[in-house]
């Protein structure tokens, strides 16, 4: 069977939180330091004021973002159109922007559409576009 990624791992949550304002990760990744190899799932619910209260504990406190949650981000730069293709399994997206264009991949294909759309995030931020 499949497993559909959903949501941002660990490290793309890191890199997000760098990215991304932090109000539009829509789940959060919260255990203790002394967890950090355990198997964890990320849970509802990112807020800034709770990961401001975490900061000098040994807990973990990091937003995470769901596929839903990047589109919305992404449509909310304007007016939009996402379009994912899949192909043997692996995923490329194309976002076109009424304003400045279309984005895609440099003829990547990745594993998810999480990973799609990191990739256009991190394209788009490095044109200073975000």
């Amino acid at each position: 069977m499949t497993t559909i990624k959903s949501y941002t791992d660990l490290q793309q949550s890191k890199k997000l939180a760098e990215i991304l304002p932090l109000e539009s990760a829509d789940m959060k990744w919260y255990f203790w330091k002394s967890e950090i190899d355990a198997p964890k799932l990320p849970t509802f619910g990112y807020s800034k004021d709770a990961a401001e209260n975490y900061k000098s504990t040994e807990a973990i406190y990091l937003p995470c973002w769901s596929l839903t949650a990047l589109m919305n981000f992404i449509e909310s730069l304007g007016k939009v159109e996402i379009n994912f293709n899949c192909s043997s399994n692996k995923y490329w997206v194309n976002v076109h922007f009424e304003s400045i264009g279309s984005f895609c991949q440099d003829h990547e294909l990745y594993d998810s559409k999480i990973d799609a759309l990191i990739a256009i995030i991190k394209k788009l931020k490095s044109r200073n576009l975000l």
